[in-house]
């Protein structure tokens, strides 16, 4: 049986994170950028990019895999084209260095298509499509990664190929949270399954298959070998869309696509295709702040269905979700909180830096 979630204080988890992140060679900006990113994501409830993923990120930082304290090149700066390279640095930072320099450049030219490549996990791509909706901007994102074994089957396929491709788009209202499109061409990302694994949970059915590309619920086939692999959401609409990822994110960045050959070491290297622009080079912006809170009340106004609370749009569940663990803490399962604690440990923290679980 599995043990609950333990519970903690966001500001002292983040100070925690950092803290260790501190001690295995980052700077302190770097620091800061990581903690609060995985800390705001597993607050917006996506606790697969969250904090339960710091044990790998060390694991790696301290095998050479991630280069500490890292800025972005630019590789092209014409006309409206940016092109980056993250150098293998942490994605949350050199991410959030990229997404500016890319909304300062949307801030003169009002249209940006840029490009990152060779960064090391980028996390939650909604956190820099949320950077440019903050910033008044509209923005569709593409994301693939190399350097790893792939972990999601083609449609029909019986063993992995792809990433799992996530596709990200925000659209900014006035004195409101944007619409926020986030999610993963797989039916989920690939460190959900390694969430349920950790609390003994099983995977809903259509999820994952084995190595024979048998369907099964048991999370543990994607890390015990021979291993299998996800499958794409919605059958041939997710494995559509994550070829599309593909060929936006890795070919047309430079970052290269997803074959077998470029394994790697295993450390996540993400491409990023990102089309930032002001939504006043199409339409007058009251006429675009109007139709998108019609839509938003027209959407929101829906019966709902038995058993449904409420009809959301997209964005809401993570903002909901934020000011719920805000006050309630942020949930960790056992197993990662455990992994977390002995890294903080082996990284020279003692236990009373470790914040008190709630």
């Amino acid at each position: 049986m599995s043990q609950p979630d333990v519970h903690i204080e966001p500001t002292a988890l983040t100070d925690f994170i950092r803290g260790i992140f501190t001690r295995i060679g980052s700077g302190d900006t770097e620091a800061e950028a990581i903690a609060t990113s995985l800390v705001e994501t597993s607050l917006m409830g996506h606790d697969s990019h969250g904090v339960s993923i710091v044990p790998r990120y060390v694991e790696r930082a301290l095998d050479g895999r991630i280069a500490p304290n890292r800025n972005i090149v630019v590789v092209k700066n014409e006309g409206p084209v940016l092109i980056v390279d993250g150098q293998r640095g942490y994605g949350q930072a050199v991410g959030r260095e990229a997404m500016a320099l890319a909304i300062d450049k949307a801030r003169t030219d009002r249209f940006v298509l840029m490009g990152i490549r060779n960064t090391h996990h980028l996390g939650r791509i909604g956190e820099w499509a949320e950077m440019c909706a903050e910033a008044g901007f509209v923005s569709m994102h593409f994301s693939n990664g190399t350097n790893r074994p792939p972990i999601v089957a083609p449609f029909g396929g019986a063993a992995p190929r792809m990433g799992t491709a996530p596709y990200t788009a925000a659209f900014p209202r006035r004195n409101a949270p944007p619409i926020l499109v986030d999610m993963a061409s797989s039916v989920v990302a690939m460190n959900k399954v390694r969430v349920a694994l950790n609390r003994g949970d099983r995977m809903p059915e259509g999820v994952i298959i084995d190595s024979e590309g048998h369907p099964t619920t048991d999370p543990a086939v994607l890390y015990e070998p021979p291993t299998g692999a996800l499958l794409p959401v919605g059958g041939h609409k997710g494995y559509a869309l994550g070829v599309a990822a593909e060929m936006f994110a890795g070919a047309l960045t430079g970052g290269g696509v997803m074959l077998a050959e470029r394994d790697g070491d295993g450390a996540t290297l993400n491409g990023l295709l990102s089309v930032i622009f002001d939504p006043e080079l199409m339409v007058d912006r009251a006429y675009y702040d109007a139709e998108i809170e019609a839509l938003y009340a027209y959407l929101t106004s829906t019966p709902p269905a038995p058993g449904v609370e409420a009809v959301l749009v997209p964005g809401d569940p993570e903002q909901i979700s934020f000011k719920t663990r805000t006050e309630s803490g942020v949930p960790i399962d056992a197993v990662s909180w455990a992994e977390i604690c002995q890294v903080a440990r082996d990284a020279g923290l003692d236990d009373t830096e470790i914040p008190a679980v709630m």
